[in-house]
């Protein structure tokens, strides 16, 4: 069976995380828009030598682990509860500004 390409969510706390494990296996990527209030937190959090003066655009790649990192936020603390399901099925996350989350299932 073919998986969808991609399917659109916006975050939701709990109610957008229950989602998502169900739709790992029908989609190549999810793709999780944030609130933009999320932006500065997400920026200081994934680039913390960062300078005052940088701008804060983010484009950070990695594992299920980049979802530990973030899930220090306050507001974001339910994707912890996905890095389990993403390291099942070898998902690569991928944040970026405006505050977009991105998991993508391997090939």
């Amino acid at each position: 069976m073919d998986k969808e390409p991609l399917i659109r969510l916006t975050w939701h706390g709990h109610e957008t995380v229950s989602l998502i494990p169900g739709l790992l296996n029908e989609f190549e990527k999810i793709e999780i828009t944030l609130p933009l209030e999320y932006n500065h937190a997400l920026f200081e959090k994934l680039h913390p030598d960062a300078r005052a003066a940088d701008l804060e655009d983010i484009d950070a790649h990695g594992g299920p682990e980049l979802l530990s990192r973030i899930a220090t936020i306050s507001g974001l603390e339910e994707m912890e509860k996905l890095t389990k399901d993403l390291h099942a099925v070898q998902a690569e996350v991928h944040i970026v500004s405006p505050p977009t989350l991105l998991i993508t299932m391997p090939s």
